[in-house]
C-alpha cells in the first residue's frame, strides 16, 4: 500500500515539474530578451533626441529656456518608459507564477478526486471482505465445506457457550464424514440446552453413517428418546426412511418421509423429500406391491385424492419406438382451472408402459400446490422425444381432461397422439 501511494505521489511530481518547466524557464527567458531590447532601444532614442535638441541650440534655432523644458519633457519621458517597462516586468512575473499555481493545484486536485470517486478507494477501506468474496466464488464444494468448518471452529473455540456454532458444526461434521466429531459436538449442545429431539435426531443420523448405516442397539435408543420428544422430528423421520429405504423396505419410507412433509416443519427440503417418495413408490410399483402402497396411502389421510392411472402405448407409437433408444415419460396432472404448475407428477421409462400409477400429494412440486388444493385437474401422459419437461413438437401424448381429485376408479389413458 506504501508503494502504491509513493508511486502517485512521484508521477505527481513529475507533472508538476514538467509544468513548471514550461511556465518559467522559457518564457522568463525571452520575457528578459525583449525587456532589455525594449529598454535599449528607449535609451537610444533618447541620446538621439536630446543630440538632436543640443544642435537645435547651438544653431541657434531655439532659445535657451525652450531647451531647458523639452530636456525635460525628454527625460521625463525616458523615465517613464522605464517604470512601464519595471511594471510590465513585475506583472509578467505575477502571471508566470499564477499560472503554473493554478494548473498544478488543479492536477492534484482532479488526480485525488478522480481516484477518490471513480478508483478502487472504496474497495480499500474493506479489502477482506473483498477478498474473501473473491475467494468462496473460486472455491469448489469440498473446499468451502473446509472454510465453513474452519469458521465454525474458530467461533466455538473464540465463544464455547455458543450452542447454535457448536450445533452447526455438528451438521457440518456428518457433511464431512467426520461422525465422531458431530457426535461430540451434538453433545456439547445438549449438556448446555439439553436433550431435545431437534438434537437427537441428529445425533442418531451421525451414528447411523459411522455404523456403515446401520441402526444397532444404541442408535435405536438415540431413536426411541427423539421420537418419545416429538413423533414428527424430521431428522429421526428422514433417518428411518433412509433405513426403510435400503432395506427395501419402500412402503415404511414413504411412510416416514411423507410424516416430514406433511408435517410443514421449516428446515427440509420439500423437493429433495418428494423425490424420494416418488422413488420409493415406484420400487412399489415395479414390485406390483399397489396394496402396500395402498395402505401407506390411507394410513395418512383417506381424505386426500388419489388418482389411479393406468397409461399404455398405443401400437402407431410402439411402432415409432421400437427402434429408438428408451424414451422418458412424464405423467402429470394440472389444475383444471389455474396455473400450468404440475400438482403431481411421475417419470418413468417408455418400457416401463403399459403400467397403474398413483398420483397424489406426496408427489407435489410444493406444499402449496398439491392435488388436495383443487377440486378438479387436467391429466396428462407424454413421451418425451427430447427427454425435457412439457409438450413439445414430435411428442406423443394423451390426456384426460377435467377429472374429479376424488375419483376413485381407474383412469385408463392410451398414448397416441403425436404432437405437430
Amino acid at each position: 500500500m506504501t508503494t502504491f501511494w509513493l508511486a502517485i505521489l512521484l508521477l505527481i511530481v513529475i507533472a508538476l515539474l514538467i509544468v513548471w518547466r514550461i511556465f518559467t524557464v522559457p518564457h522568463n527567458t525571452i520575457g528578459a530578451e525583449n525587456e532589455n531590447i525594449r529598454q535599449e532601444t528607449n535609451i537610444t532614442l533618447y541620446h538621439e533626441h536630446l543630440s538632436q535638441l543640443d544642435n537645435d541650440l547651438a544653431e541657434g534655432s531655439i532659445e535657451q529656456e525652450s531647451y531647458v523644458q523639452l530636456k525635460a519633457e525628454l527625460d521625463k519621458t525616458l523615465l517613464q518608459d522605464a517604470e512601464l517597462s519595471r511594471n510590465s516586468v513585475v506583472e509578467k512575473q505575477q502571471k508566470s507564477w499564477m499560472w503554473p499555481v493554478g494548473i498544478a493545484f488543479a492536477i492534484v486536485s482532479f488526480s485525488l478526486y478522480s481516484y477518490m470517486i471513480l478508483g478502487a478507494y472504496p474497495q480499500l477501506n474493506s479489502p477482506v471482505a473483498i477478498n474473501e468474496s473473491d475467494a468462496h466464488s473460486e472455491l469448489n464444494p469440498e473446499q468451502m465445506l473446509a472454510f465453513r468448518l474452519q469458521q465454525l471452529q474458530r467461533e466455538v473455540k473464540n465463544d464455547p457457550t455458543n450452542s447454535q456454532a457448536w450445533f452447526s458444526l455438528g451438521q457440518a461434521y456428518i457433511s464431512a464424514g467426520e461422525f465422531d466429531n458431530a457426535i461430540e459436538a451434538f453433545d456439547r449442545v445438549m449438556k448446555q440446552v439439553g436433550e431435545h429431539a431437534e438434537l437427537l435426531g441428529p445425533k442418531a443420523q451421525a451414528m447411523y453413517y459411522k455404523n456403515d448405516q446401520k441402526i444397532n442397539s444404541d442408535i435405536q435408543v438415540i431413536i426411541d428418546k427423539a421420537l418419545a420428544l416429538d413423533s414428527l422430528d424430521a431428522s429421526t423421520n428422514i433417518l428411518l426412511g433412509m433405513d426403510s429405504f435400503s432395506n427395501r423396505d419402500f412402503a415404511k419410507a414413504v411412510k416416514y418421509w411423507e410424516t416430514v412433509l406433511n408435517s410443514g416443519r421449516p428446515g427440509i427440503s420439500p423437493q429433495a423429500l418428494m423425490g424420494a417418495v416418488e422413488e420409493a413408490k415406484n420400487q412399489l410399483r415395479m414390485s406390483n406391491d399397489d396394496t402396500s402402497l395402498a395402505g401407506v396411502a390411507d394410513e395418512i389421510d383417506p381424505s386426500l385424492p388419489r388418482l389411479m392411472v393406468d397409461v399404455s402405448l398405443a401400437p402407431n407409437v410402439q411402432k415409432a419406438l421400437a427402434n429408438g433408444e428408451d424414451k422418458t415419460v412424464f405423467i402429470y396432472a394440472i389444475a383444471a382451472d389455474g396455473p400450468r404448475m404440475p400438482l403431481a407428477a411421475v417419470k418413468i421409462k417408455a418400457s416401463d408402459l403399459p403400467i397403474s400409477i398413483v398420483l397424489d400429494d406426496g408427489q407435489a412440486m410444493t406444499p402449496q400446490m398439491r392435488l388436495s388444493s383443487v377440486d378438479k385437474v387436467h391429466i396428462y401422459a407424454v413421451v418425451s422425444m427430447q427427454g425435457s419437461v412439457g409438450i413439445k413438437s414430435g411428442d406423443f401424448k394423451a390426456q384426460a381432461l377435467n377429472i374429479d381429485t376424488q375419483e376413485k376408479n381407474a383412469i385408463k389413458m392410451e398414448i397416441s397422439i403425436a404432437v405437430p
